[in-house]
C-alpha cells in the first residue's frame, strides 16, 4: 500500500475542495469592495451610517473562515492517517486497534506527541534534519483542536486555547492585523488571539504536511 500516494490524494482533494467552495464567497467580497452588481450602492454618500453591504461582507468572511477550519481539520486527519499507517507498517501491524499496546510505552498527551516519540526512538527521525520545524507541524494540529473544542457558543471565530498560547504565543494562524494592533511595537501578545485559516495559510499548512511526511517516509526501517 502506497501511503504517500494516498496522502497526496487526500491533500490534493482538500486543495480542490477549498478552491471550489471558497470561490462564491470570495466573489461576494470582491464585488462589494468594487461596488459591482448586485452590490451597487443605493444611498448617496453621507446618507448611510457604515458600509451598505456590511452584513453580506461579514457573512461571506465568516463562511470563508468556517471553510478554512473544515479544510484544516481534513488536513490534520490526512497527517494523522499517514503517521498511523507509517507506524503500522514499521511494526507490521494490520489493524489500527493493535497500535494501543505499541504506543503505550511512549509519553505524550495526544496522538501527535506519541507518534513523534515513536519516530524519534524507533527510526532515524530527527527534527534537526526535518525540512519543517516542529512548531509549524504541531501548530497545525493544535489549531485544529482549538477550532473543534472552542467553548464560545456565541462566536464562529475561535480563539487560540490557553495551552496553545503558552506554548506558541504567536500562532501561525493569528490575524496579522489583530497581532499588529495588540503588539504595535512587536513582541508577543499578552492574551490568546483569534484564529483564521485563510487560503494562503491553508496552502502553507498543506505544503508543510507534504514536506514533513516526505521526510518521515525516508526514515522508515521496514521496506
Amino acid at each position: 500500500m502506497d501511503i504517500v500516494a494516498m496522502l497526496e490524494d487526500h491533500l490534493a482533494f482538500i486543495e480542490r475542495f477549498y478552491a471550489s467552495a471558497a470561490e462564491p464567497f470570495e466573489t461576494i467580497k470582491r464585488k462589494i469592495e468594487r461596488r459591482e452588481m448586485p452590490f451597487v450602492p443605493r444611498h448617496e454618500p453621507g446618507d448611510y451610517d457604515g458600509y451598505e453591504y456590511q452584513h453580506e461582507f461579514n457573512e461571506a468572511s465568516a463562511c470563508l473562515r468556517i471553510l478554512g477550519y473544515c479544510s484544516l481539520s481534513l488536513a490534520v486527519k490526512a497527517l494523522h492517517d499517514y503517521l498511523r499507517q507509517f507506524i503500522m507498517r514499521e511494526r507490521s501491524v494490520v489493524k489500527a486497534e493493535e497500535l494501543g499496546p505499541i504506543l503505550k510505552c511512549f509519553k505524550g498527551r495526544g496522538w501527535f506527541e506519541k507518534y513523534i516519540h515513536f519516530l524519534e526512538q524507533r527510526t532515524r527521525f530527527n527534527w534537526v534534519d526535518s525540512p519543517v520545524t516542529r512548531d509549524r507541524i504541531e501548530q497545525i494540529n493544535l489549531s485544529r483542536n482549538d477550532v473543534i473544542h472552542d467553548p464560545d457558543i456565541e462566536s464562529t471565530w475561535p480563539t487560540q486555547s490557553e495551552d496553545h498560547f503558552r506554548k506558541y504565543p504567536v500562532s501561525r494562524f493569528a490575524e496579522d492585523w489583530e497581532l499588529a494592533m495588540v503588539t504595535p511595537n512587536g513582541g508577543n501578545p499578552e492574551f490568546p488571539l483569534r484564529l483564521n485559516v485563510t487560503r494562503d495559510r491553508l496552502a502553507e499548512a498543506i505544503s508543510d504536511i507534504r514536506s514533513f511526511c516526505a521526510f518521515v517516509e525516508k526514515q522508515r526501517t521496514q521496506w
